[in-house]
């Protein structure tokens, strides 16, 4: 049975939501952890753009709100978790 996670990411300190966007793909696009990208799926984007993707929705998200929210949640990682038998990419 699957196991699935939700994950609130928030901005990192010290870094843009841009550059936060960057570094959190970053870390969950890591090769050794997709068997080189190929576990990787995306829904309404590309997964090669996806941290542009995000921050261009992030700033759309905000103007229409008319605002920013410090502190915010950017956005939302989707995490599944198999057991190795139970299914194959």
């Amino acid at each position: 049975m699957a196991a699935t996670k939700l994950i609130a990411m928030y901005q990192n300190k010290g870094l843009t939501q841009g550059e936060t966007f960057e570094a959190k793909c970053k870390y969950v696009e890591n090769p050794d952890k997709t068997e080189d990208g190929k576990l990787i799926t995306a829904y309404a984007c590309d997964p090669k753009a996806v941290a542009s993707e995000f921050a261009l929705m992030k700033r759309n998200y905000d103007a229409f709100i008319g605002k920013e929210i410090p502190g915010d949640i950017i956005a939302y990682q989707i995490r599944q978790s198999f057991k190795p038998v139970e299914i194959t990419p």
